[in-house]
Formats: C-alpha cells, structure tokens, sequence
C-alpha cells in the first residue's frame, strides 16, 4: 500500500472517530433540556463583548488621543501622583471595569437549572 494511501486510511478513521463524538455531543436524547440555558449563557456573552468593546475604545481612543498631546507639553499634569492621561485612560477604566464584573457577577448572572438526564439514557 502507497504511503499517501495510508495517511488517507488513518485519516478517515480519525474524522470518523471525531464525528462519532460530535454526534454523541448533540444528541437529542441526552440534553433533554438545554434551551434556556444556552440562551441565557448566550445573552451573558453577550454582555461581556459588548463590555469589553466599550472599555477597549475608551482605554486604547482616550490613553492615545491624551497620551500623545501631552507629550507635546513641557509640563505633565498629575492627578494622585500618575499622569492624568494614565489615571482617566487606565486608572478609572479599570476601577470602573472592576464595579461593573461585580455588578454583573452578583445581579444579572443567573444559574439556569438543568432537567435530570434519564437514567436509561445511553
């Protein structure tokens, strides 16, 4: 058998292996229940690209526009000690990041309760 024939043989007995788990993955029979569950994971990931995007933008559009004009400036103007463009481009970004994943964690989270497999499930 030609080397190429081989590699195809092993392959395909490794698509067919793969496939075999997806299917079992997504099997009907075995998530009896999932729909509002993955509905409500969905609705949560979405919360949490739509955060990040927002503090992406501000942190990266505020720090470059504020960080380059004041490195024209003879003096740099401090709030607490750091460069206020740090402080308004990473500081309170940050701190106000922290408050909303807290916010978000302990009221908009929720655990959605998952029906109980059959036992003759195979």
């Amino acid at each position: 058998m030609p080397a190429h024939q081989g590699a195809k043989v092993i392959f395909s007995l490794r698509l067919d292996l793969i496939a075999g788990i997806v299917i079992a993955m997504v099997d009907p029979i075995q998530c009896v229940d999932t729909g509002a569950s993955y509905r409500q994971s969905r609705r949560e990931m979405y919360w949490m690209i739509g955060t990040w995007m927002i503090f992406f933008t501000w942190v990266i559009g505020y720090s470059s526009v504020t960080g380059y004009s004041s490195a024209e400036k003879a003096e740099v103007e401090m709030v607490c000690g750091i460069p206020r463009w740090v402080f308004f481009g990473w500081v309170v970004p940050l701190l106000v990041a922290n408050g909303f994943t807290a916010w978000f964690c302990l009221y908009k989270m929720q655990d959605e309760p998952m029906e109980e497999i059959p036992e003759d499930t195979p």
